[in-house]
């Protein structure tokens, strides 16, 4: 569906496509996660070379009635603060990861507004694991498997912070057992659902949990952007 109006929008992706062009992998405010084809961007002339890049804010439109649309116009928006170090790694990791679950085509307004919030923190220096577990919930949230971290799914209570608790994905939080090998404290899952701050022991459950419940639905192919990240980490301790 064309777009005849410039939609905020954020490159998650691109691909060459032939000698001149490229394939780009969009997340738009008013279409969702789409493809489009950016005719000459690949020429080292094209001034829309140096504009699609990951992570900067843009404004898009597209036309054509094709699987893939013609990119039209892009132009930046907004200030482009830039990811070093990890947060970049991050910034990665939060793009493959939409690129890899959200399907094409499908409007998600709150995703992106929680995508470009979780750039922003990036950016900004927040804590890493609070800025990704909140966006890994919102983008569950975005593909209809919400995630409820407040309440026992067999009884219906409420979760406690004093208790230990385990999550089975499609089914929800269950008391822990013995035999579990995810335990995770109530407070960690009620201080991650509540966006409150997260403590070593609790970032690190909340990693657990949540790389548990993101695998589940990425299958058995691995993030590339993970496997470079504990390589960049390996080779600064050696």
């Amino acid at each position: 569906m064309p777009a005849p109006e410039p939609t905020p929008a954020f490159v998650l992706h691109t691909r060459r496509y032939g000698e001149a062009h490229l394939i780009v992998d969009m997340l738009t405010l008013s279409a969702g996660r789409l493809p489009l084809m950016a005719r000459g961007a690949a020429s080292p002339k094209s001034a829309r070379r140096g504009i699609l890049q990951p992570f900067m804010p843009l404004l898009v439109s597209w036309s054509g009635k094709n699987a893939m649309s013609n990119l039209r116009q892009v132009d930046t928006r907004g200030a482009y603060e830039r990811l070093t170090g990890t947060a970049l790694f991050s910034g990665f990791y939060v793009n493959e990861l939409t690129a890899r679950l959200l399907g094409e085509h499908e409007p998600v307004p709150n995703l992106f507004l929680a995508y470009e919030e979780c750039l922003g923190g990036l950016a900004q220096g927040m804590e890493l694991d609070a800025a990704l577990r909140q966006y890994e919930l919102s983008l569950l949230q975005a593909l209809g498997y919400g995630v409820d971290l407040e309440t026992e799914a067999a009884r219906g209570t409420p979760v406690r912070p004093d208790q230990t608790y385990t999550y089975e994905t499609e089914y929800g939080v269950r008391a822990a057992q013995a035999g579990d090998a995810l335990k995770i404290g109530g407070d960690t899952l009620l201080a991650l659902s509540g966006k409150k701050p997260l403590d070593p022991r609790q970032r690190q459950e909340s990693r657990r949990l949540m790389r548990h419940i993101i695998g589940y639905y990425l299958g058995d192919r691995p993030l590339r952007s993970r496997e470079l990240f504990q390589s960049q980490q390996n080779q600064e301790n050696h």
